[in-house]
């Protein structure tokens, strides 16, 4: 499984800097899955043989400008995607910023940034409670990440995150404060 997964990186760098993609700006649609840091522990200490069921999911907007520095926002929740129940079901939202290192010729774009959460909603109160920050300086939360560009419109996406105090509070038992998500990048 570790092969396949090397196999299928490199692929993807080679593909990517074959075509020599520019590094990704302007608006971006994302959707990722959200894995609990304990989840991919006990996946690394065995070798990755089974490979762990999501947690999670989010999905979210982002404008990245030309000089790298990228804004947006992501909605997350517990549970499986076909599972959520638009009635009912409730998510976390949070605010992003990033810092996109651009890296000449490669289509590979490491990233920093912060986050505050914004609360926690279902789709009828969002329109009774407008989102506000409710993080102070000293309790953002923090991501690191790369995004490769696959094709002119797609990236892929791996990021450590590390949720700030209110969205962890916000977030429902299932989830911990230290998360990896994978997705893809709609440019």
């Amino acid at each position: 499984m570790k092969k396949a997964a090397t196999l299928l990186l490199a692929g993807t760098l080679a593909a990517g800097a074959a075509t020599a993609l520019p590094a990704q700006s302007g608006f971006a649609l994302k959707g990722h899955y959200v894995f609990n840091d304990s989840k991919v522990q006990d996946a690394r200490d065995s070798d990755f043989e089974d490979i762990p069921s999501a947690d999670g999911f989010s999905i979210g907007a982002e404008y990245v400008l030309p000089m790298g520095i990228g804004v947006g926002v992501s909605a997350y929740t517990e549970g499986k995607a076909t599972e959520f129940d638009t009635e009912t079901s409730s998510f976390g939202v949070l605010a992003e910023a990033n810092y996109f290192f651009k890296l000449p010729i490669l289509p590979v774009s490491p990233y920093a940034g912060i986050h505050a959460g914004l609360g926690r909603y279902t789709i009828e109160s969002i329109d009774d409670d407008t989102p506000r920050i409710r993080d102070s300086r000293t309790q953002l939360g923090f991501q690191v990440g790369v995004r490769v560009q696959a094709t002119k419109m797609i990236g892929i996406d791996g990021q450590f995150r590390r949720v700030s105090d209110s969205a962890s509070e916000d977030q429902s038992p299932d989830l911990e404060r230290n998360q990896f998500l994978i997705g893809v990048t709609l440019f």
